[in-house]
Protein backbone atom coordinates (compact mmCIF):
# COMPACT_ATOMS: atom_id res chain seq x y z
CA UNK A 1 0.00 0.00 0.00
CA UNK A 2 2.96 2.62 0.98
CA UNK A 3 5.16 1.22 -1.83
CA UNK A 4 2.53 3.80 -4.49
CA UNK A 5 3.29 6.94 -2.45
CA UNK A 6 6.15 8.87 -3.78
CA UNK A 7 7.71 9.72 -0.35
CA UNK A 8 8.09 6.39 0.94
CA UNK A 9 9.48 5.27 -2.16
CA UNK A 10 12.09 8.57 -1.84
CA UNK A 11 12.50 7.53 1.55
CA UNK A 12 13.07 3.79 0.83
CA UNK A 13 15.72 5.06 -1.65
CA UNK A 14 17.81 7.32 0.65
CA UNK A 15 18.12 4.25 3.30
CA UNK A 16 19.25 1.80 0.66
CA UNK A 17 21.36 4.92 -0.69
CA UNK A 18 22.59 4.93 3.14
CA UNK A 19 23.64 1.14 3.33
CA UNK A 20 25.77 1.15 0.16
CA UNK A 21 27.45 3.84 1.63
CA UNK A 22 27.80 2.85 5.37
CA UNK A 23 29.75 -0.40 3.25
CA UNK A 24 32.13 1.64 1.10
CA UNK A 25 32.55 3.28 4.54
CA UNK A 26 33.18 0.05 6.45
CA UNK A 27 35.86 -1.13 3.81
CA UNK A 28 37.64 2.27 3.76
CA UNK A 29 37.97 1.81 7.69
CA UNK A 30 38.98 -1.32 6.76
CA UNK A 31 41.71 -1.37 4.70
CA UNK A 32 43.06 1.76 6.35
CA UNK A 33 46.94 -0.06 6.45
CA UNK A 34 46.43 -1.14 3.52
CA UNK A 35 49.35 0.06 1.23
CA UNK A 36 47.96 2.22 -1.73
CA UNK A 37 44.42 1.81 -0.63
CA UNK A 38 42.26 5.32 -2.20
CA UNK A 39 39.50 6.34 -0.11
CA UNK A 40 36.08 4.87 -1.89
CA UNK A 41 32.30 7.02 -1.50
CA UNK A 42 29.27 7.14 -3.31
CA UNK A 43 27.77 10.64 -5.36
CA UNK A 44 25.32 12.57 -2.84
CA UNK A 45 21.56 11.61 -2.84
CA UNK A 46 20.51 13.86 -5.19
CA UNK A 47 23.07 13.47 -7.54
CA UNK A 48 21.98 9.75 -7.30
CA UNK A 49 18.62 10.11 -7.21
CA UNK A 50 19.08 12.01 -10.95
CA UNK A 51 21.11 9.33 -12.51
CA UNK A 52 19.49 6.05 -11.13
CA UNK A 53 15.55 7.05 -11.50
CA UNK A 54 14.71 8.42 -14.45
CA UNK A 55 11.70 10.14 -15.60
CA UNK A 56 9.30 7.41 -17.12
CA UNK A 57 6.89 7.56 -19.55
CA UNK A 58 4.19 5.34 -20.80
CA UNK A 59 2.70 4.32 -23.82
CA UNK A 60 -0.67 5.29 -24.03
CA UNK A 61 -0.60 4.98 -28.16
CA UNK A 62 0.97 2.33 -30.46
CA UNK A 63 3.44 4.55 -31.83
CA UNK A 64 4.71 6.26 -28.30
CA UNK A 65 8.24 5.39 -27.73
CA UNK A 66 9.17 3.94 -24.06
CA UNK A 67 11.67 5.33 -22.23
CA UNK A 68 14.55 2.50 -20.99
CA UNK A 69 15.28 2.37 -17.22
CA UNK A 70 18.66 2.96 -16.50
CA UNK A 71 20.73 2.31 -13.90
CA UNK A 72 18.82 1.52 -10.82
CA UNK A 73 20.98 0.61 -8.40
CA UNK A 74 23.77 2.93 -6.29
CA UNK A 75 27.38 2.28 -7.20
CA UNK A 76 30.72 3.49 -6.19
CA UNK A 77 31.41 7.17 -7.98
CA UNK A 78 34.28 8.54 -7.95
CA UNK A 79 37.69 8.05 -5.77
CA UNK A 80 38.06 9.94 -3.12
CA UNK A 81 40.36 12.84 -2.76
CA UNK A 82 40.88 12.27 1.12
CA UNK A 83 42.26 14.68 3.83
CA UNK A 84 46.25 13.00 3.94
CA UNK A 85 48.12 10.58 1.98
CA UNK A 86 50.97 8.63 4.08
CA UNK A 87 54.31 8.01 2.48
CA UNK A 88 52.78 4.42 1.83
CA UNK A 89 50.59 5.54 -0.85
CA UNK A 90 47.03 5.13 1.81
CA UNK A 91 45.07 7.65 1.48
CA UNK A 92 42.33 6.67 4.93
CA UNK A 93 42.24 9.28 7.12
CA UNK A 94 40.31 7.89 10.25
CA UNK A 95 39.27 11.05 11.66
CA UNK A 96 37.51 11.39 7.89
CA UNK A 97 36.02 7.86 7.63
CA UNK A 98 34.53 8.36 11.24
CA UNK A 99 33.07 11.89 10.37
CA UNK A 100 31.44 10.21 7.18
CA UNK A 101 29.50 7.51 9.16
CA UNK A 102 28.42 9.92 11.79
CA UNK A 103 26.99 11.55 9.09
CA UNK A 104 25.69 8.91 7.59
CA UNK A 105 23.97 7.21 10.80
CA UNK A 106 22.47 11.08 10.75
CA UNK A 107 20.74 11.13 8.21
CA UNK A 108 19.61 7.06 8.09
CA UNK A 109 17.68 8.75 11.64
CA UNK A 110 16.33 11.62 9.82
CA UNK A 111 15.00 9.26 7.28
CA UNK A 112 13.63 6.46 9.60
CA UNK A 113 11.83 9.06 11.91
CA UNK A 114 10.42 10.98 9.09
CA UNK A 115 9.09 7.45 7.70
CA UNK A 116 7.39 6.50 11.13
CA UNK A 117 5.78 10.34 11.12
CA UNK A 118 4.70 9.74 8.29
CA UNK A 119 3.45 6.79 8.71
CA UNK A 120 1.67 7.36 12.02
CA UNK A 121 -0.39 10.23 10.07
CA UNK A 122 -1.31 7.88 7.57
CA UNK A 123 -2.93 5.45 10.23
CA UNK A 124 -4.20 8.43 11.98
CA UNK A 125 -5.98 9.64 8.32
CA UNK A 126 -7.02 6.11 7.60
CA UNK A 127 -8.42 5.30 11.27
CA UNK A 128 -10.79 8.50 10.95
CA UNK A 129 -14.38 7.81 10.29
CA UNK A 130 -16.20 10.40 7.99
Amino acid sequence: MIDGISLFQTVTQKIDYMAVRQTLIAQNVANADTPGYRAHDLKTFSEAVRTVRPATMQATHGRHMIAELGNTEFREERRVQGWEVEPSGNQISLEEQMINAADNVRDYQLATQLMKKHVTMLKATLSTRA
